[in-house]
């Protein structure tokens, strides 16, 4: 190898050495700037996250409170109501009383001037007249009022109605369960029965004839 050879030789090496450098010192310094980087972004993040998660429950928190704001408001609109409508209806009951009461003064009142009458200037005629009308007003007072008599006499026997006191045995089977005769008059308001009518009612019994039927019954049912 001639002088000439060696020199391109170490120009070569010189070059390449040279490279070799420049590569060096654009490449990181090392393995430290690739985990700060990495440490510095996944710390923001987590802060992000943190303060998300702190504004989520603070939300949370505040509609709780409104929540339970709501249910106190409405819980004391609701017994106030239920105040309200208790006393409305004590008011209601007493007025529909008081009403009542004033329409039957007047046939109180009758009733109180046929006993003042004085038993020798009447006749017994007279003062069951006088008591019929007075009976009379009374009842349309307190039909116009909304009181029904119960009808039971030659209807079937209603145990929700009717309140069975006698039995009578009967040899028609038809006749049975029937009732025979009101003892006590019953009453109803509307669909409520104030008092059952007490009465008496027919037994089927094989061989039994009317003539039971005109008996005095055979005792409490």
């Amino acid at each position: 190898m001639n002088r000439r050879d060696r020199e391109k030789l170490d120009r070569e090496d010189v070059e390449r050495r040279d490279a070799d450098g420049e590569e060096r010192a654009r490449a990181p310094e090392g393995p430290d700037a690739t985990d700060g980087s990495t440490a510095a972004s996944g710390t923001d993040a987590g802060a992000d996250d943190s303060q998300r998660l702190s504004d989520e429950i603070r939300e949370e928190l505040a509609e709780l409170e409104a929540l339970r704001e709501r249910h106190l408001r409405l819980a004391a609109e609701y017994d106030n109501y239920r105040k309200r409508t208790r006393r409305e209806l004590g008011e209601a009951s007493e007025r529909a009383q008081g009403e009542l009461m004033v329409r039957l003064l007047d046939g109180l009142d009758d009733l109180e001037r046929v006993l003042a009458t004085p038993a020798e200037a009447t006749t017994v005629e007279a003062l069951h007249e006088g008591v019929e009308l007075v009976e009379r007003k009374l009842r349309k007072e307190l039909s116009d009022a909304g009181l029904e008599r119960i009808e039971a006499e030659g209807e079937p026997f209603d145990p929700r109605m009717h309140d069975a006191l006698l039995t009578v045995p009967v040899g028609d089977p038809d006749r049975d369960e029937v009732v025979s005769r009101v003892l006590v008059n019953g009453y109803r308001l509307g669909e409520r029965v104030l008092r059952p009518a007490r009465v008496e009612v027919m037994k089927y019994q094989p061989g039994a004839g009317d003539a039971a039927r005109d008996g005095a019954g055979d005792g409490v049912a």
